[in-house]
């Protein structure tokens, strides 16, 4: 009789300890999705305020770009305060789901953007050769690529592929080693390899993106981020042998 109630209550604990172990393991999976969902947003939500700052970044400094594009200056600026405006959102939304380390560092990102922001909201009466602005966005830019390696997962991966694809079918950008190239030749290059990344990624049918300001849901920012992150390093160059 004994025995066989000690057999029921080592059955019973058998049973409450494969709940438990179900109930952590679907625990963890919802967590984990959750920690995906978080990550996949504050990694699109920089990665879109950080072009948008580009963008104003070289109609300032580019000449070309500047008389293509300054009329629409003011457009720019309320876009990226839009975008700064989710970003801190989805920080603040988010802070559970984020390692202290990763909140720091999304917080440190969105006051460097905001700060870029804050600099950039007034025109400049012509092109004005900014260095030290591209040189703190190529320092964000190369914190960001890191975080996002690590934890953009399979989208990090597939745009990083469908970069370096464009990249490829375009050509290598290269300068003259006693000239470099201006910002508006480095300009030039970026359209062609976006228009590159447009063309390849998209169907034939439907709603066809024609530039970053078609893109209202944001599906190229991240592959946008990438590109520039692979062409401030040039840019930097190009300014300083400017001076």
């Amino acid at each position: 009789m004994t025995g066989n109630i000690a057999s029921e209550a080592v059955g019973i604990l058998i049973d409450i300890a494969i709940v438990s172990l179900v109930v952590e393991r679907v625990a963890s999976m919802q967590r984990r999705r959750e920690w995906d969902f978080a990550y996949a947003a504050l990694i699109e939500s920089t990665a879109s305020t950080f072009v948008d700052i580009m963008r104003l970044l070289y109609v300032r400094t580019s000449p070309s770009a500047f008389s293509a594009n300054i009329d629409r200056y003011e457009e720019f600026v309320k876009i990226s305060t839009l975008h700064a405006s989710t970003l801190r959102s989805n920080i603040e939304g988010f802070a559970t789901a984020l390692t202290p380390e990763a909140h720091s560092l999304c917080r440190r990102t969105e006051q460097r953007l905001l700060w870029m922001i804050d600099r950039l909201s007034e025109p400049p009466p012509g092109p004005v050769a900014e260095e030290r602005h591209f040189s703190l966005m190529n320092g964000v830019a190369t914190e960001f690529v890191a975080f996002s390696q690590k934890e953009g997962g399979r989208r990090y991966q597939s745009e990083r592929q469908a970069i370096d694809a464009a990249l490829q079918s375009i050509g290598e950008f290269r300068d003259d080693r006693n000239e470099l190239g201006s910002l508006s030749d480095l300009m030039r290059y970026r359209l062609s390899v976006q228009s590159e990344l447009l063309r390849s990624a998209q169907p034939d049918s439907g709603f066809t993106v024609r530039g970053i300001r078609d893109d209202f849901d944001n599906r190229y920012s991240f592959g946008y981020f990438l590109l520039d992150s692979e062409l401030l390093p040039l840019a930097c160059t190009i300014l300083r042998s400017a001076d």
